[in-house]
């Protein structure tokens, strides 16, 4: 498996990672980075597409971006009952960070792992916000096999390739559900 934020950091997007293109090289450097306010809150899954016909399935659930810091976020997956109720049942942390290629957004995250810091591959999605929707999508890593050797590989890659989207794992779609933190008693 290749070694994902924000926006993705989403967090949800990294349940199905397994699938998506992952680097040892961030598509950009964090001293770049920026916050987004508009990211931070809770993201409900409402669609994903498969590109690859792997037969996908993504269970409900809730990205939480949080910013972290002035250039990082914190992303968490709860999961959502039938009813759409939050469990706060944690189905991954992770940390992220945006960068941009051109006018396009992309988030680089990884997996928080206890002992495991600064260790794990950043997972690639470039992502749009529209209103109150937040589209992003992967890279198939059975498509996409290239080791990548630096963030300059990565960035000429993506540059080609951010819309080939012969070459997607999936594209998921959350609509924003609350714009607060939640405060959990």
């Amino acid at each position: 498996m290749k070694t994902f934020t924000p926006l993705l950091f989403i967090t949800f997007i990294f349940i199905v990672a397994c699938n998506d293109l992952s680097s040892p090289y961030p598509a950009g450097k964090l001293c770049h980075s920026y916050i987004n306010d508009s990211l931070a809150g809770y993201w409900e899954l409402v669609n994903v597409s498969d590109s690859t016909g792997s037969g996908l399935k993504v269970d409900s659930h809730l990205l939480a971006i949080i910013p972290f810091n002035k250039k990082e976020y914190l992303l968490q997956t709860l999961s959502l009952d039938d009813s759409g109720k939050v469990l706060f049942k944690d189905l991954g942390m992770f940390k992220g960070f945006i960068s941009t290629i051109g006018k396009q957004n992309i988030a680089n995250v990884q997996m928080l792992v206890p002992g495991e810091y600064d260790k794990n591959d950043y997972l690639i999605y470039p992502f749009n916000l529209v209103n109150d929707t937040l589209i992003m999508w992967g890279f198939s890593s059975q498509k996409v096999t290239k080791e990548f050797k630096s963030s300059c590989q990565l960035q000429k890659f993506l540059k080609i390739n951010l819309y080939n989207k012969s070459l997607y794992s999936s594209t998921r779609k959350y609509k924003k559900k609350y714009d607060k933190l939640l405060n959990i008693k």
